[in-house]
Formats: structure tokens, sequence, C-alpha cells
């Protein structure tokens, strides 16, 4: 989507994983150092920046308005248990046994749900991870493909 303002374009900004690096400086010791990089940082990104038309941001870390994003306005928190956009965080499983046909892999549909399924949004069961699931499709094995995409010190595969 494209937004046009006086000959100039306005924009989207998705940013996914917003608080990861919250997370390592809580961890390594530089927290205050940070979050006074990261105000900054979104205060010139999200609230003064006159070329934005919305964004998008993904943590695990839940919003608090009287931290890091204490100079924002407008913000509307949308969590795992909310009904907005419930089947927008992964591939549904209508749209996984689709892709399963498509690639000759639809005898596989039990032993894909029992790896990849268990995700819930909202009120909808059964989303699967995206990630794990194109590799799936791609390398026709079953693996922890998620394991692989976090700093949270889980064994690698």
């Amino acid at each position: 989507m494209r937004i046009w303002l006086y000959g100039r374009m306005k924009n989207i900004i998705l940013l996914d994983e917003y608080d990861t690096p919250l997370q390592e400086a809580w961890v390594n010791g530089y927290w205050q150092e940070m979050t006074d990089f990261i105000r900054g940082l979104f205060n010139s990104t999200f609230k003064t920046n006159s070329y934005l038309d919305r964004a998008v941001m993904t943590g695990i870390t839940r919003v608090s308005k009287e931290s890091i994003f204490s100079d924002l306005n407008n913000l509307e928190v949308v969590t795992t248990t909310s009904g907005k956009y419930e089947s927008c965080f992964g591939f549904t499983e209508e749209e996984v046994w689709q892709a399963l046909k498509e690639y000759g892999l639809y005898d596989k549909r039990q032993k894909v749900k029992d790896w990849y399924d268990g995700f819930t949004f909202g009120r909808r069961p059964d989303i699967y991870n995206p990630w794990s699931i194109i590799n799936f499709l791609d390398k026709r094995r079953f693996s922890m493909y998620w394991a692989n995409t976090s700093s949270n010190g889980l064994e690698r595969v």
C-alpha cells in the first residue's frame, strides 16, 4: 500500500522483534544506554516521522506505555489472546493443507500437525509457524526450524 501526499510517499514500517535488543541489553548490562537509544529511535521513527502512514511492531515483551513507548500515542496492543488479526500471525490449517497438496506431501499432514501446529491466536486454534512450514516444504524433512531463529539458548539442530 502506498499513499502519496504532496508528491511524497507515506510509508509503512514493519518492525519484527522490537524487544530483542532490549532483552540482550538487560542480560548483558547496558539497559539504560539501550533504552535511551530506543526511546529516541522510536520517537523519530514513529512519532515525528511525517513520512509514516502506519507501523506494526512485534515482540514478546508486553508494551508498557510508561517506558520506551512513553513518547508514543495511538498505540494499539494486539496480543495472542486478541481476536483481531487472529488468522494473520501464521498459516491456518487450511492453508497448510493446501500447500501440502501442492507439494505432493498431503499424506504427511498428521505428522506436520504433530510437529508444527500449536498456536492459538484469539479463538483461532491450529495456527502454524510459517518459518517451519516453509522450511519443511523446501527441505521435505521434519526439524525444529524455529529453534534456529532466536537467541534463547535452545539447542540448534
